[in-house]
């Protein structure tokens, strides 16, 4: 008798187990393989994406004041390769809503440039082009296509103050600078020439601005590009000149990256959990098939079989499971990659190609190919090592072991629960000794159960936390939640006093941000300043360690920027500014998503150090309950004019950038709670299975005394129920305390120290209760086959 058919055999006589072993390892290659392929494949991806369109490496836009100035300094950059300009309309207080799918109004910044310009740097190209452009036709990004759910020839609605317009969707296009507003916070429309010259015609609208696209000689250094166009233009341009916004290529790339690539982690990380699952199961299954089969394995032994070749037949049964899981998760996240593709384009913004697209398949071999072998590799190490070491008590069975039934002297284990002495009914008292002898089984389920029920509290809380109330997620990004944010071109004071005493405003504070050059000894790294006199006045508190500055010569910095640099609190830093260098000292930790984590604090009056002559011209306005963000914009608008102000809803932009990532959040928690229910069903089905099998004499037999059917079953009930209810319940309590601690280590690398995720009880209670009954139903059914043992079985073996 061959090896392979030893092993094809054990496989036909256990079903059950090979079924659940097969799902679990194909539930971990779906996840593996999802989460290796998109991590490995997003950077290549989006270079790519970029060179499609020879997408620009800076963007720069202004006010048009300055333009040949401005030309003069990018182009004096090393570095720099070629350029175009353009003019087109920046409109900083407008809103935006679909029509046709009803979704509220969001207010964001857009600029509107020319469709038909001829260019050689970020092309258009169309996607679902409208047959004909329609005179008020626009070109929107890809993202509000893929997360949502924005058709061509959808009205999409612009408001500015209390002015409206309405535009037709006749398409969308990829550009990466501009590809999610989470990333970006601003739309870039397209528009016929017609229609943007209706704009500039009509100020209301929005101001005319220059739009400049820079290409420079090497794209993995446009950071350092744009961090000296900055700089010279601070020092080279009248201070005010109105510039817009200025976007390089790898800041871009990563932000754009950072959501998705979070999402792939926690399923790689959730792969991993099934697998310690499977390996768990896979223990139990190899310790039930050795008690099983030890008379078997006794007779092989004296036939000639050695204990390897014994040992050898189980590695080729769970390798011939291992691959057979592995095809089919492999096909299966085949299958599912149109939902892939959605969550992801949801994501980043731009229109992900893998699956079973052939140009995509073409495009990612390599990538793909390498993350199938490494999905391979982690899987089958695993499943390979841990039937080695439980299939390993193999060496030490003998035949006279065998034969005694692994008998080797007798056991005198204590009775825990007499019969003739306990207090409880014969059924629950043979149930709680059938709980205690069946204590490695119990145990299996339990880590399972336990397992499962901590994810599930997890998966809960970050549904709850980024859809239902993002209060927590806000405070992670690292932004205020004023309601408006008011720019004074002029006259400063007197507009912010005025504001402030307004019966609609509840309170407003001056925070200014800027791009600074931190430094310590020989390193140098580019951070977000923020600049404000009280920041115990800020509604969110950023800090995580020591405090935030109150003196001049006092700085915060994020773990990010510290780790670069090589300092740590205590240290003293510089900051370089306009050419002037001054020292702070460092006296806190902070946190933030925005600015990819690279930022730092200080106070106003360490900014008047580095520049005399600062004045806070920005101010954040945070309104009284109850009032209208949109009224009060256009009062003030109204009040002052866009000569002297400019303003956006600060706050709706920010739930605006985190709507985008609910879809996404919605499926991968979706999916995992339906897993999560799978493996439960599955586990608990062979334990309960497994035992009834190896119990069939006994029961029998106890049906033959008189015990009935129902009986029986309930005492299944009372020797599994208690390790349910328990492991849910501690699981979902360990859940409720891990949670912030497991989101803080998975988001570490993006310079997270610490979480405050709402973790609502009520989560816990729910994951305990549902998970218990769900438990006690698969129970119940699985037990069900017991009404089908009858007391002329009771001497007929049956082996799982």
């Amino acid at each position: 008798m061959s090896i392979l058919m030893i092993a094809t055999n054990n496989i036909k006589k256990a079903k059950v187990a090979t079924a659940t072993l097969i799902i679990l390892i194909a539930i971990a290659t779906i996840f593996l393989y999802v989460g290796i392929s998109v991590l490995a494949n997003m950077d290549r991806f989006i270079d790519q994406k970029n060179a499609q369109t020879n997408g620009a490496h800076q963007v720069f836009i202004t006010d048009g004041v300055h333009d040949q100035k401005i030309q003069e300094i990018y182009q004096s950059i090393g570095g720099y390769s070629y350029s175009e300009r353009e003019e087109g309309m920046i409109s900083m207080s407008s809103s935006f809503q679909n029509i046709n799918t009803g979704e509220e109004a969001n207010s964001i910044p857009a600029v509107f440039l020319n469709l038909d310009t001829a260019r050689k740097i970020s092309q258009v190209k169309i996607i679902d082009q409208a047959e004909n452009m329609p005179p008020n036709g626009v070109i929107a990004p890809y993202v509000l296509k893929a997360a949502n759910g924005y058709q061509t020839g959808d009205t999409l609605k612009m408001t500015v103050d209390e002015v409206s317009t309405e535009l037709e969707i006749a398409g969308f296009y990829e550009d990466l600078m501009f590809a999610s507003p989470s990333n970006v916070s601003m739309y870039k429309l397209y528009v016929g020439e017609q229609q943007l010259q209706e704009f500039l015609a009509q100020p209301q609208f929005g101001s005319k601005c220059s739009y400049f696209a820079v290409m420079t000689t090497d794209i993995n250094n446009t950071e350092a590009f744009e961090s000296e166009y900055v700089k010279e233009t601070k020092n080279r341009l009248p201070d005010g000149t109105g510039s817009y916004v200025s976007i390089c290529y790898g800041t871009t790339k990563t932000g754009v990256a950072i959501f998705i690539n979070i999402i792939m982690a926690v399923l790689v990380s959730f792969s991993i959990i099934i697998l310690a699952i499977a390996a768990i199961v896979i223990k139990f299954s190899t310790t039930t098939h050795i008690e099983n089969n030890i008379k078997n394995i006794g007779t092989l032994e004296a036939m000639g079989y050695t204990t390897r070749q014994i040992l050898n037949s189980i590695l080729v049964e769970y390798l011939l499971m291992t691959a057979v899981g592995f095809m089919v998760g492999l096909g299966a996240a085949l299958l599912i990659s149109p939902v892939i593709t959605n969550v992801v384009s949801s994501s980043i913004g731009l229109r992900w190609a893998t699956g079973l697209y052939p140009q995509a398949v073409l495009a990612s071999l390599c990538v793909i190919t390498m993350a199938v072998l490494a999905s391979l590799c982690v899987i089958t190490m695993a499943v390979l090592g841990i039937s080695y070491f439980s299939a390993a008590k193999i060496k030490k069975i003998t035949p006279l072991t065998a034969l005694r039934s692994g008998i080797e002297t007798h056991h005198f284990g204590k009775n825990r629960i007499p019969l003739d002495q306990t207090r409880l009914s014969l059924n629950t008292a043979m149930g709680f000794k059938s709980l205690i002898f069946n204590k490695r089984q119990n145990l299996i389920a339990g880590l399972i159960i336990m397992l499962l029920s901590l994810v599930t509290v997890f998966a809960l809380a970050s549904y709850y936390n980024f859809s239902v109330d993002k209060t927590a997620m806000i405070k992670l990004i690292g932004l205020e939640t004023a309601e408006v944010e008011v720019n004074a071109v002029d006259d400063e004071e007197t507009i912010f006093a005025e504001i402030a005493a307004m019966p609609e405003v509840e309170d407003t504070i001056r925070l200014v941000s800027f791009d600074g050059v931190i430094k310590f000894k020989d390193k140098e790294s580019s951070a977000m300043t923020r600049v404000t006199e009280d920041y115990s006045r800020l509604k969110v508190d950023t800090c995580v360690k020591g405090r935030m500055p109150v003196y001049d010569n006092e700085i915060a910095i994020t773990s990010i920027v510290l780790g670069k640099l090589g300092a740590q609190m205590g240290d003293t830093v510089s900051i370089d500014y306009n050419g002037i260098n001054c020292e702070f000292l460092v006296v806190g930790v902070i946190q933030q998503f925005n600015a990819l984590g690279k930022a730092t604090a200080i106070t106003t009056a360490g900014m008047k150090k580095l520049l005399p002559s600062y004045r806070e011209q920005n101010l954040m306005v945070y309104l009284a309950e109850g009032q209208d963000t949109e009224k009060f914009i256009t009062k003030i608008n109204n009040q002052y004019g866009s000569e002297k102000i400019k303003t956006n809803s600060y706050f709706e932009s920010v739930e605006m950038m985190l709507d985008s990532f609910e879809a996404s959040i919605k499926i991968i928690v979706t999916g995992c709670l339906g897993i999560i229910v799978v493996i439960i069903v599955f586990v608990l089905f062979l334990v309960i299975r497994v035992r009834i099998l190896r119990e069939r004499t006994r029961l029998g037999v106890s049906k033959a005394l008189g015990f009935t059917a129902n009986q029986l079953i309930g005492q299944i009930l009372i020797s599994q129920m208690p390790v349910i209810i328990g492991a849910a319940v501690v699981g979902a309590i360990a859940g409720y305390f891990a949670t912030n601690p497991l989101l803080a280590l998975m988001l570490s690398a993006n310079g997270i120290l610490n979480c405050d995720f709402y973790v609502d009880p009520g989560l816990v209670l729910f994951t305990a209760i549902g998970i218990s009954l769900l438990g006690l139903a698969t129970v119940l059914i699985v037990a069900g086959k017991i009404r089908k043992i009858s007391p002329c079985q009771m001497f007929e073996e049956g082996v799982d």
